[in-house]
């Protein structure tokens, strides 16, 4: 094998692996990319809005759950065991999150309620825990367009 033929050799072989690795770094986790709202900011926030977010969910929340300032019914409810979670659309950006979540969490005080914690993740999410007549989570993300999705989850 002459000098030549074997760095040609060489170099595919060195080469080949460098083009795998690099074809594995891109994309998304979701095998496609797809789906919006696996994208956070950049997909969920500048897709369109569907129309599953005017719907009315089959179960309300409790009377003693605020709704937050400008929310209409939740759109979706369902039940993860003991679990209850419902979903509400609220006009908003990622940029909006966390001052979202400390609005409804100062609604939830004026129920009796108390803040156990926060956390947020900015443009992405913002979450709180609450204590009161019922315990539970908050959870804010980018839901479409103009919008952004509370998750209320009460485990009692």
């Amino acid at each position: 094998m002459t000098a030549r033929l074997r760095g040609r050799f060489v170099a595919s072989a060195l080469i080949t692996p460098l083009f795998v690795l690099l074809a594995g770094c891109g994309g998304s986790s979701n095998g496609g990319g797809d789906n919006p709202r696996d994208e956070g900011e950049a997909g969920a926030a500048n897709a369109a809005c569907g129309p599953s977010i005017t719907k009315t969910a089959s179960t309300p929340l409790p009377s003693d759950i605020p709704l937050p300032d400008g929310a209409g019914d939740p759109y979706e409810y369902f039940a993860q065991g003991a679990t209850k979670v419902w979903n509400l659309a609220l006009d908003g950006t990622p940029g909006d999150l966390s001052s979202l979540r400390d609005s409804y969490d100062d609604a939830l005080k004026g129920k009796g309620y108390e803040i156990e914690g926060t956390d947020a993740e900015e443009g992405f999410e913002a979450e709180s825990e609450f204590r009161g007549p019922h315990e539970g989570t908050t959870n804010f993300r980018p839901l479409c367009k103009g919008k952004v999705v509370l998750r209320i989850k009460l485990s009692s």
